[in-house]
């Protein structure tokens, strides 16, 4: 990509559409969440400045803690909305499946795919980043990244119970444990992407995982 972060890149359009819509950015708690969110995903916590936010979102510090509190508690927020879009889309695509493993497979190779055509540098999971940053050493955090990750191993369950009725994921290991190890894989998937290690080795991957299900 260009010398202009991913998070600037993101900002920068967003701003942009705002301006188009005639809303005044800024005053719109929503807006700001958005922007913050991408702030967050592209850089962490600690990389993002409360300046950073102020800057990208045109908005007073005194307005900011009436409407936020402060950075940790509005980076909370931020990852509880994207956790919630992330649950809901996940949810919405394995009701709309037809077999629950045509949900996986699209999952799986979307991973791959995204860095395959991805111009910008790859800022991975926000779920996963956050996990990696911040390891336990926030208790309200931990909880947020818990409850997520207990609510995907559900949703991933769901998808291959699905499977199982339709006799395309295999029977002889339970929903719980193909479950655990689709998680697995998934977050190893994404730590080798940010190693950057070839695509090759990610197909190979992806392919061994989705036999696991056979």
């Amino acid at each position: 990509m260009s010398d202009m972060r991913a998070s600037e890149v993101i900002v920068k359009k967003q701003q942009k559409m705002i301006r188009k819509k005639g809303r005044p950015l800024g005053y719109d708690p929503d807006e700001i969440l958005e922007i913050a969110m991408n702030l967050f995903w592209a850089n962490g916590y600690e990389a993002t400045s409360l300046d950073d936010i102020l800057n990208a979102t045109n908005i007073a510090k005194s307005s900011f803690y009436h409407m936020f509190g402060n950075k940790q508690q509005l980076f909370e927020r931020c990852l509880n909305r994207y956790c919630d879009r992330q649950v809901a889309l996940i949810e919405e695509s394995i009701q709309q499946s037809s077999t629950g493993r045509d949900f996986i497979e699209k999952f799986l190779h979307g991973l791959v795919e995204t860095v395959r055509k991805s111009k910008e540098r790859y800022i991975g999971c926000f779920v996963t980043n956050t996990l990696y940053e911040f390891n336990d050493r926030n208790a309200a955090v931990s909880k947020i990244l818990s409850n997520v990750t207990t609510k995907l191993n559900q949703l991933l369950q769901l998808a291959i119970k699905k499977g199982q009725s339709k006799g395309v994921i295999t029977k002889n290991k339970t929903s719980s444990a193909l479950a655990n190890f689709l998680m697995s894989s998934i977050a190893g998937i994404r730590t080798m992407i940010h190693a950057q290690v070839e695509i090759d080795q990610l197909e190979e991957i992806l392919d061994s995982t989705l036999a696991a299900l056979d």
